[in-house]
């Protein structure tokens, strides 16, 4: 038995927790799934059970934290992440490397055997491990999670980015392990993955927002349709319409529909003549709402402290070198040299404003009225070529063609 009880997680204070009182138990005989997208917590949820990260609340397994286990290899069995299916050297045979770990933990040799058999690693437990794919990896992490005999496996996305049929066979195994009175305990990012469990815990941002059993989860968070591809998919999704479906494009020649079964389906196209290329049910997750936070707090529900770097400061003009506690402060721009050590570059400030005349009622009332001069000319334009440059000086003239 797993019991959860307030895991929290701050990774900067001040800052947002990556993990906020997270708060559960499972039972033997249940597969129980923590559902959620990347950076929603999970895996450090996880990393918090076995101690590997420092936090607050606890995790107790049979009653105890995971250090104080006498053996903790023989109460839980642990998978972490994806980054660390590899787990040993890659020159090592997958049956040696399985053997040496049975060896470390007091197990007979005879358990790495029956694992490799169990986890379908017998016909290449000769190879290298360099040589393994990644569904062969996390099979083999399996494996050698199982060699001490647990009776709960805590897994982290144990089926991430593996086929369709290693996905399977590992959901199968699952399934089996605690239909024999096993608990199991797996992290994943995919409802569908999530719905085969027995109760299912979902995380958004670090928050425990839905305690779900089985029936519910299916009935509020799946959404089930149908995925049809073909040439005339345009003619179908009007006739699908006209019946009250629901019809979305679901890639470059195929539809998802939902509210109508798959045999309609099929029986509409076959009744208008329409060619089918795939006709398939599929279940989607409907996504959940971010939770929402009281005016004026942060995201773990405490009050904000904005620091005075993270304000916007009003521009204030710089005469000079200012005074500061360590020292002038020293400017520097692009296409400049840096200034010798220990002297200040002063920096120019706004330029002054140009004197103007006085304005007709300041002028004496004997004054001559001003003579308008002749208009003064545009700033010269450069040309596109050189010759159209406008020179100054002494020395330069301007040649004119003739």
């Amino acid at each position: 038995m797993i019991q959860i009880t307030g895991l929290t997680k701050v990774h900067r204070r001040g800052g947002p927790p990556a993990l906020l009182d997270l708060t559960f138990d499972t039972r033997p005989g249940t597969l129980t799934a923590l559902l959620g997208d990347e950076g929603a917590g999970k895996s450090t949820a996880v990393r918090l059970m076995v101690e590997l990260e420092r936090g607050r609340g606890a995790a107790l397994f049979d009653g105890r934290t995971y250090r104080r286990l006498r053996r903790p290899e023989h109460t839980v069995g642990v998978v972490l992440e994806t980054g660390a299916w590899g787990l040993g050297h890659p020159g090592l045979r997958a049956a040696d490397h399985l053997r040496m770990l049975a060896a470390a933990i007091g197990a007979p040799a005879r358990r790495a055997d029956d694992l490799l058999e169990q986890t379908r690693l017998a016909g290449v437990a000769t190879h290298r491990l360099r040589t393994f794919s990644p569904g062969m990896n996390r099979r083999l992490a399996l494996a050698a999670a199982l060699l001490g005999e647990p009776r709960a496996l805590l897994l982290d996305e144990p089926t991430a980015g593996l086929s369709p049929r290693s996905t399977e066979w590992f959901q199968s195994f699952l399934r089996s392990f605690a239909a024999a009175g096993g608990t199991v305990l797996l992290t994943t990012r995919a409802p569908q993955e999530a719905a085969l469990a027995d109760r299912v815990i979902t995380l958004v941002r670090g928050r425990q927002v839905a305690d779900q059993g089985a029936a519910e989860f299916h009935g509020t968070r799946l959404c089930p349709e149908v995925v049809v591809r073909g040439p005339q998919m345009g003619r179908l999704a009007d006739l699908l319409l006209a019946q009250g479906a629901r019809v979305r494009a679901d890639g470059g020649s195929g539809i998802a529909v939902g509210g109508v079964a798959r045999a309609e389906i099929g029986e509409l196209a076959h009744r208008h003549g329409i060619l089918l290329h795939e006709l398939a049910d599929r279940t989607t997750g409907r996504p959940l709402p971010a939770p929402t936070l009281p005016a004026g707090s942060g995201r773990s529900g405490q009050t904000v402290r904005l620091r005075r770097a993270s304000l916007p400061q009003p521009a204030v003009p710089v005469r000079g070198a200012l005074p500061t506690r360590g020292g002038p402060v020293t400017a520097s721009f692009p296409g400049t040299e840096p200034p010798p050590s220990g002297r200040p570059v002063p920096v120019a400030g706004p330029a002054p404003a140009p004197a103007t005349a006085p304005t007709p009622a300041e002028a004496p009332a004997d004054a001559p009225a001003p003579t308008p001069g002749p208009a003064p000319l545009p700033p010269a334009t450069p040309g596109p070529f050189p010759s159209d440059r406008p020179v100054s000086g002494p020395d330069h003239h301007r040649s004119e063609a003739p």
